[in-house]
């Protein structure tokens, strides 16, 4: 005998009234015995015969354009006939927009959608398609949460793209356990996969994104799907962006940035000067601009940094918006100990401009430079970029795809780049590429020696 903890799956051989993985009470429930349930597992997947690799014909497995080309960028082509994309973000980041922006441009050039909410019922959803300007004779709504009900409608209606809203809402015909606990949920989007593949229907199952940046319910599912997205962004900003970070058909870690409107989310296919719309005029000290790669894409960002003696008062801060805490402290320690410069007594601010959240270490030379410059009151050219990692010797570290951030640079018009010296560019017309081996020759280089 076994018992699972309908939360979070946890397995054990013996009863307690507190899962000892989750910690829920009286969620341990006696777990089918495997023996009896084997007669299901034994039945066909897809039923598909067995062949080799020379007799399958990919010419059926024609990408479908999602009528948003930053989304086909990221899916590697565009939607796959059969592939189960998990769409994760946070409550109200515009997961729901989206998708009825995909909804309705699949359903004027490909076929029949079909939109399954098992959170709102059909007039609520009317309601946002209208305000969005959406409509569509090939667009159907459905508002249930239940597995026969939706496979039912699929056959009636027979979608080339199926959007349930949301996986944590649905109840298998044959899973157990609490509405949106682990067993329900992998027994559901299990029968959504089945019934994807055997139908060659390119489906979204939507999640709900947990407070640490993970799809709420278990792996399993992240497991399960062919692609996975997380869209990011502040509630207090406009822009969302997009991540790829699983791709069975394309690259991963790929990116693209949307603006929220009244209208819904437009694609923003020149996000470095969205981000850099402040950067003008004179530049203040402590102001930088650093070339980031989102994916294999190029974007210009600018760091803002504010070092302010604290008088002597208090316990000097150190805040970061958009940078790791941890990583700033250590360079705020090189600068000490290869500058001889004091800062332990000042307040130390750091930003990056546009709420963007940043962890590649190419910002390094970036962010020191922004506190010298900002600490010696001496601004930044504005027509001049950094980029690099700082090691804690003081060098300067080369940094990937550098022939890329040197060109997104020079298409905005920047007429310098700071780069580390230990990668060699040859062949760069239109920008002065300045090298150094040290955060002091870039010290240098940027007129804060």
């Amino acid at each position: 005998m076994a018992f699972s903890c309908n939360e979070c799956g946890h397995r054990t051989i013996k009863w307690y009234g507190r899962c000892p993985s989750c910690g829920a009470w009286d969620a341990l429930a006696e777990a089918a015995d495997q023996a009896s349930t084997g007669s299901a597992s034994t039945q066909a997947w897809l039923g598909e015969p067995v062949r080799s690799l020379d007799q399958i014909d990919l010419a059926a497995v024609e990408r479908r354009p999602s009528g948003l080309s930053e989304l086909d960028r990221i899916l590697g082509g565009g939607l796959v006939p059969g592939g189960v994309i998990l769409f994760g973000g946070e409550p109200g980041i515009g997961k729901s927009t989206l998708l009825l922006q995909v909804a309705q441009a699949v359903s004027q050039s490909s076929g029949n959608v079909l939109f399954v909410s098992g959170e709102e019922s059909e007039s609520q959803v009317k309601l946002r398609a209208t305000r969005l300007g959406i409509d569509g004779e090939r667009l159907f709504l459905l508002s249930e949460q239940a597995m026969p009900q939706i496979e039912a409608a699929v056959a009636t209606v027979e979608p080339t793209v199926l959007i349930v809203d949301s996986i944590q809402t649905m109840r298998a015909a044959d899973g157990e356990g609490a509405d949106g606990g682990v067993r329900q949920l992998r027994s559901a989007c299990s029968a959504l996969i089945r019934l994807a593949k055997s139908r060659d229907m390119t489906t979204f199952l939507v999640g709900h994104v947990t407070k640490e940046g993970a799809f709420a319910g278990p792996k399993t599912v992240e497991h399960l799907v062919d692609v996975a997205l997380y869209l990011e962004g502040s509630r207090t900003e406009d822009f969302r962006i997009l991540r790829s970070v699983k791709n069975r058909f394309g690259p991963t870690n790929e990116a693209a940035v949307f603006q929220m409107t009244a209208g819904g989310l437009i694609e923003v296919q020149d996000p470095s000067s969205l981000f850099l719309e402040s950067h003008r005029g004179e530049p203040p000290p402590g102001a930088v601009v650093v070339p980031i790669l989102e994916g294999s894409r190029s974007i210009l960002i600018e760091l803002q940094a504010l070092v302010s003696p604290t008088g002597g008062y208090g316990v000097p801060q150190r805040r970061c918006t958009g940078l790791d805490v941890n990583r700033m402290m250590l360079l705020l320690a090189v600068i000490e100990k290869r500058m001889s410069v004091q800062i332990g007594g000042a307040d130390v601010y750091l930003s990056v401009a546009g709420g963007l959240d940043i962890r590649e270490r190419a910002t390094d030379l970036g962010i020191v430079c922004a506190i010298v410059s900002s600490l010696r009151n001496r601004p930044i050219d504005r027509r001049t970029a950094v980029v690099g990692e700082v090691g804690l010797s003081g060098e300067t570290r080369s940094v990937r795809r550098l022939t890329e951030r040197i060109g997104e640079a020079k298409k905005l018009g920047y007429e310098r780049i700071v780069v580390p010296a230990a990668k060699r560019i040859a062949g760069v017309e239109g920008i002065s590429v300045l090298t150094a081996e040290t955060i002091n020759e870039a010290f240098d280089r940027l007129g804060l020696g």
